[in-house]
């Protein structure tokens, strides 16, 4: 990186989130929306639930299949409206569950499985499932549920300690994807030159001052360069949303 100026150009940028911590962050809030979103999930797998504790015949099992069915669909339309799932790739080949799959938040077996039982009984007049079974994928959108009420908060900031010689902060905005970036980063992990596997950004970069402090009120290595700059492409922005998602879950 020799000679480099602070002039924007597009840089490659080599930043590993595996042993990162979090040295600050804020959070959205939830809208009237977003409450009015969230209380109808849960209102509907209540619904399965009183079905399940208060009745046993087959009209109330599949009535409680279609009420788990509205509170699992209700939940991945909230969380599509605030992540955009359908801007990553995962989405072509699996749909709203293969990127929360691929995203650590879910496994999407037993509700792939809940969903086609549902369309069969609806549909086609398959049988519903016995009391045994339903109240198995009870539990299974009870934990669904749980899992993703925390991704409906966001982060809007986060800094992160890479590790002891670098740091970044990143503004998010989720739909579309955009990442605001900062970055102290060493020389090594930044190229103006393309290399598979790094993020390509275009930005501003410049040598840190001698002396300059970083988090901890100590010193930035010599040799360390400032970066700032903007991404947009959702394949690589999605390892900024993925380390944002670690630090709520």
């Amino acid at each position: 990186m020799d000679g480099v100026t602070a002039e924007s150009a597009t840089y490659w940028l080599s930043i590993n989130f595996d042993e990162s911590f979090s040295d600050g962050a804020s959070h959205c809030g939830l809208d009237t929306e977003g409450l009015a979103l969230k209380h109808r999930a849960n209102a509907s797998l209540s619904h399965a639930e009183y079905r399940l504790l208060n009745h046993s015949n087959a009209y109330d099992r599949i009535d409680g299949i279609l009420a788990l069915k509205r509170a699992m669909q209700t939940r991945l339309e909230h969380l599509d409206n605030i992540y955009g799932l359908k801007q990553y790739p995962q989405y072509k080949t699996g749909g709203w569950l293969a990127v929360l799959e691929d995203w650590g938040v879910i496994r999407r077996r037993m509700l792939q499985r809940m969903n086609r039982l549902r369309n069969a009984v609806e549909h086609d007049g398959a049988e519903p499932p016995g009391k045994e079974e339903f109240e198995d994928y009870c539990e299974v959108v009870w934990w669904f549920l749980r899992a993703t009420t925390s991704l409906l908060t966001p982060l809007e900031e986060l800094g992160l300690i890479l590790n002891t010689e670098e740091h970044c902060w990143f503004k998010l905005e989720y739909n579309p994807v955009r990442i605001d970036l900062q970055a102290f980063l060493l020389p090594e992990n930044i190229s103006d030159s393309p290399i598979p596997g790094w993020c390509h950004v275009d930005s501003v970069l410049k040598a840190t001052p001698p002396g300059r402090d970083q988090y901890f009120y100590k010193p930035l290595p010599a040799g360390t360069f400032e970066l700032e700059g903007q991404i947009s492409d959702p394949t690589l922005a999605e390892a900024f949303v993925r380390a944002s998602l670690i630090e709520i879950m």
